[in-house]
Parts: structure tokens; C-alpha cells; sequence
């Protein structure tokens, strides 16, 4: 896969964009990407949102597994994943007792908030929960609930416990 250099991460011109929306996709950058494999070492990892690869690898190169969940078929058959990275089109299949969970699928609010209760599951207690994209009004309302801590990059991201 091809991707360009953005403004806040990478692009793919071959990105069909998201199902329904139609929307091309945004990568996390490489501090964001670096900031969220820090958290990730040596831990079990889910992932919401495969997207274009680019924080599943990141994460990858520091965790001990990565779970990535992402619904679009085009993920599945165009992002090339690391040997410690295993692909799901649904969620229920992954196994829960995960340490991690790094969130950045759909954006709308209501998405926000399953993506949230399906991590939970997921994650064992006191296990941490980040989010990207956290200066969206959306991911905010859905967050609002478990008091994050804000970190400021160019697209926000968060961080609460799974309690």
C-alpha cells in the first residue's frame, strides 16, 4: 500500500474511503503512533479501527499481540499487517483479557460509545483505554462520561482506565 504523507498522518489515494461515508482515510502521525506504542509494550493489544495500518504496526513493534477489529472489507484485503497482528472483521471474536485498547473507528458518537462498551469488555479491569481523535466534539461527548486525560497532539488523544 501507498501511503502520502497528510498534514496529521498519511493518506492512501488508492483509500476507497469508509463504508457509507465515503470518506477518505486519515492515519494517526508518527508521534501519535509513537505516543500509543509506548503505552502499548509488552501488553495485549485491541485495536478499534484498523484503518490504513499505520498504528497497528506502530503499536506492533511494542506489544506482545495486536487484535485489530475493523468491519471494511478494502482493510482486510489492502493493509499489510506485522506477524503479531491478527485481523478481525468482528469484534465478538476477539479474546477479552486484553490489556490495551486503542480506539479510533467510526467517529460519530453513538459508534464512540460502542466502541467504548465493547472494549470494556475486552479490557481487564485497570487495564487502559486510549482514543484518538479526542478533540472531536463526537468522541468527546462519548468520552465525557470516563473523565480522560486529555494529550495534546494535532488530532487529541485520551486515556482513561477500564474500571
Amino acid at each position: 500500500m501507498n501511503l502520502v504523507t497528510a498534514p496529521n498522518g498519511y493518506t492512501c489515494p488508492t483509500d476507497p474511503g469508509e463504508p457509507g461515508l465515503g470518506l477518505q482515510r486519515w492515519s494517526v502521525s508518527d508521534l501519535e503512533a509513537r505516543i500509543v506504542s509506548e503505552f502499548c509494550c509488552g501488553r495485549d493489544v485491541l485495536e478499534i479501527g484498523t484503518g490504513l495500518g499505520v498504528s497497528t504496526r506502530a503499536i506492533a513493534k511494542m506489544a506482545r499481540v495486536v487484535h485489530t477489529v475493523d468491519i471494511d472489507p478494502w482493510v482486510k484485503e489492502n493493509v499489510e499487517l506485522p506477524d503479531n497482528a491478527i485481523f478481525y472483521s468482528d469484534i465478538r471474536e476477539v479474546p477479552e483479557g486484553l490489556d490495551v485498547a486503542f480506539i479510533d473507528g467510526l467517529h460519530s458518537t453513538e459508534q464512540c460509545v460502542i466502541d467504548i462498551l465493547n472494549a470494556r469488555m475486552k479490557v481487564k479491569l485497570g487495564g487502559l483505554l486510549i482514543f484518538h481523535d479526542a478533540k472531536m466534539q463526537s468522541v468527546m461527548r462519548a468520552l465525557i462520561n470516563l473523565h480522560p486525560t486529555l494529550i495534546n497532539t494535532a488530532a487529541g488523544m485520551a486515556i482513561a482506565w477500564n474500571e
